[in-house]
This record gives C-alpha cells, sequence and structure tokens, in this order.
C-alpha cells in the first residue's frame, strides 16, 4: 500500500507554482541510470526533487510547468531497450503523478522549445560541479544534459535555481511523508531490536554477517532495502565515522555500532545503536552512558523556533562536560580537544535524502524531521559509540519516532 496518492503530487507542482510565480516555466529532470562496469549498472535512484513532484522512479524523463499547462517528455524510444528493461507505461506515469499529457521525445521537445522561446526566464535544478570535492563524489550528469540542451535551444534563457523553493516546500514534511518516515523508522528499529538479542547477536563472526542478516530483516519488512550504504563498525573500525566496509571480524566484547536505515517509498529512517556481544567492561559502559547523556540533554533542546547553530553549541558545551568526565579533555572549552573526539554536528534533517535539504540558518518548524546523533570516538583506546534517533518537531517540542529501540549496548 503507497503513503502517497497522485493528490499528494499534483499539490506539490502547485505550491511549487504558488512559490516561483503560476505564469514561470519550470524544466526538471529525472535522473539517468548509471554505469557500473561495461554495461552493467548501478540500481537506479530516482532525482528526489523530480519525485516530489511526479512520483515517477523511471529515468530519463523531462518535466515540464508552463503556467497552468504540465507535461512529461519520454526519452527516446530504443527498442531493444524497451525489451530488456521494459516500456515507458505512460498511463502509468498519468495515473501516477495525475500529469496527462506525456509526449514522445521529438513532440516534447519542440513544444519545450516553443515554451523558452515564449519566456525570458526558466526555473531548473542549476547542476553543481561534476566532481564534488567535499564528498569525494562524482555527480549525476542528467542535470547538467539538460541545462546544455536548453542552452543550444535558447542562449539567451535567463535560468533560475528552483532549489530555494523546492527546499522551502521538502523540509516540513505533509502527513503522508511522515507516515513513510514512521514506517522506514519502525522496521529498523524492530530490526535492530531483533538481532541485538543475545544467542542472535552472539552469533556474528564478521560484521558483513551481522550486515546480511540486517539486509534480509528489511526486505522481509517489505523496505526496498537500504536508504544508505550501512554502517556496521566493530571494535576500532567504529573510530571511522563513515566506515562502509563492513569486512571485519567482530570480536567477543568489541563494541558494534550499528548505523542503518530502511528506505519506504524513497523516504529514509537514519538510526544508530552501539551493539555488544558481552557484558561491558566500565570503561565501555562511562563513554556509552556518556553519549546517552548528550543525547538526551539535545533532544530535550528540540522545538520550533530553535537555531541550529544555537542548538549545536549547547550539545558541544554538554559534549565538553562528558569528555572531561571521562578523563579526555581538560577543560570544557577547548573545542579543538572536543572536535578531536566529537568531530561532526549532531543533527540533520532527513526525508526522501537520509541528508535531506533544509535550512540550516532558520529556525525549526513543526512538521520538520532531524537526527539527533552524537557520539564519543577514542581511537586510542578502540572504542566508539554513537546514538541516533530521529525525531520530528511538533508545535510544542518534538515526538522521537525511534525511542522503543533500546539504548543499552549489552545483549538482552
Amino acid at each position: 500500500m503507497t503513503h502517497f496518492s497522485t493528490e499528494f503530487f499534483r499539490q506539490n507542482r502547485q505550491s511549487l507554482r504558488k512559490l516561483l510565480g503560476n505564469d514561470q516555466l519550470v524544466v526538471m529532470t529525472a535522473h539517468g541510470v548509471l554505469q557500473r562496469t561495461a554495461d552493467t549498472t548501478f540500481p537506479f535512484a530516482q532525482e528526489r526533487n523530480f519525485w516530489y513532484l511526479t512520483g515517477i522512479d523511471e529515468p530519463d524523463l523531462v518535466l515540464v510547468l508552463d503556467g497552468t499547462e504540465e507535461f512529461i517528455i519520454a526519452p527516446p524510444v530504443d527498442a531493444v531497450r524497451d525489451v530488456f528493461d521494459g516500456a515507458l507505461n505512460a498511463k502509468a506515469v498519468t495515473k501516477r503523478s495525475g500529469i496527462t499529457t506525456v509526449l514522445p521525445y521529438a513532440e516534447g521537445w519542440n513544444q519545450l522549445k516553443a515554451a523558452l522561446h515564449a519566456h525570458k526566464t526558466a526555473h531548473t535544478i542549476l547542476p553543481g560541479p561534476v566532481y564534488h570535492q567535499q564528498y569525494a563524489l562524482y555527480a549525476n550528469p542528467a542535470r547538467r544534459r539538460l541545462l546544455e540542451h536548453i542552452k543550444r535551444l535558447n542562449p539567451g534563457l535567463d535560468l533560475q535555481d528552483a532549489r530555494p523553493a523546492l527546499t522551502k516546500l521538502r523540509s516540513v514534511k505533509q502527513p503522508a511523508e511522515i507516515a513513510a518516515i514512521t514506517e522506514a523508522v519502525r522496521i529498523t528499529t524492530q530490526t535492530i531490536d531483533a538481532l541485538r538479542q543475545q544467542q542472535t547477536l552472539q552469533a556474528f563472526a564478521n560484521e558483513y554477517e551481522l550486515e546480511a542478516a540486517i539486509t534480509a530483516a528489511f526486505r522481509r519488512s517489505g523496505a526496498c532495502g537500504h536508504a544508505y550504504t550501512p554502517i556496521v563498525a566493530s571494535g576500532a573500525h567504529a573510530t571511522t565515522l563513515h566506515y562502509v566496509a563492513n569486512d571485519g571480524r567482530i570480536n567477543p566484547g568489541e563494541l558494534i555500532v550499528v548505523d542503518v536505515g530502511a528506505e519506504v517509498e524513497n523516504y529514509a529512517a537514519d538510526i544508530t545503536r552501539t551493539l555488544c556481544s558481552r557484558p561491558l567492561t566500565p570503561r565501555q559502559r562511562a563513554v556509552a552512558d556518556g553519549v546517552r547523556e548528550v543525547q538526551q540533554h539535545a533532544a530535550a533542546l528540540i522545538a520550533p523556533g530553535l537555531q541550529l547553530r544555537d542548538y549545536e553549541a549547547a550539545v558541544a558545551a554538554k559534549m565538553g562536560e562528558v569528555l572531561q568526565s571521562l578523563g579526555l579533555v581538560t577543560s570544557t572549552h577547548d573545542t579543538d580537544m572536543i572536535r578531536r573526539y566529537y568531530p561532526h554536528a549532531t543533527s540533520h534533517f532527513l526525508g526522501l535524502d537520509v541528508h535531506d535539504v533544509g535550512d540550516y540558518h532558520t529556525p525549526l518548524e513543526p512538521g520538520m524531521v532531524l537526527t539527533c546523533e552524537p557520539g564519543i570516538y577514542i581511537p586510542e583506546e578502540g572504542i566508539g559509540v554513537r546514538l541516533e534517533d530521529d525525531l520530528v518537531v511538533t508545535t510544542t517540542g518534538s515526538k522521537n519516532l525511534s525511542a522503543s529501540c533500546s539504548y543499552d549496548p549489552s545483549i538482552v
């Protein structure tokens, strides 16, 4: 059963028109399929803004909003590709999106060309760099390809970035979105608690075995898989924040950071628990209790009107107190030392992307969903502990969607 009706996508398009101006031209592209090796591909993941406006999980489509008129341009027909991958079902596209006009490639681009020359401005998602140095990744080329095509048709067109308007819309979740996130969280938390049982957890000798069990449980529960590459980090591996190799041994008594999230209808959960197959040592217990203390302090701050900059500063101050009590820093005001053991932010937005769109410089509003994930990482001791919950901002504070998942690393 889907959480999203055709009206959800139709209303999203209408909201975008209202923000940009009802007479504006909007052109958006779907993602393309990416090469894995030779003629094999990575699993397709749709461009999230395109999905938000259409609900369509097909590659190489183009969405056009021209005032009150709207249509989708299909990719060129390739008979061989249609045999292997299946032909585009225009009726299914219309039923899902509510867009009644799905045009063949040549006809659609002819109609778009006329619209491009009838307007002085068009809105799209402007492409970023081909290679993102900060994240060490290559961008999907679909946006750049669309931009180049538009510029060939009308070189003088003023192209505006629709990203700010879409960020404003997407950052406050609608009830259907919160329902999908809640379902993803439920699947994730139930999976973690089932696997932490004594006989179950002790049976895993390697990180990849635990990862495989999580993957199987997600799929059995109806999720489409992982919302992001899972982290199963045992022992010293847990001191690397985004450790994703998941190929080490799980030694008895080591802490295991499990940072995973199921994906339901493109919406993500993002939950972290730290587990252990044996009773904790006093040092492990002290670090785990410290992280939990910081997390409780942070979660209590989340409410409408909160400025995330002030929030992060308050959490860092609390973390300084905990790190001092653990003998890791000598001053609660030594930012460099605090960041040595706590090198990341506490919260990020959550939704269609695990690190979802949102404005970190504006106050929180009801309906926003964000994580709360402090951690302490001590490389010299081979100890890493992180806890992460998913919270939705309410009119009076916040609701923890993952509160039912046990916080205690000890087996049960």
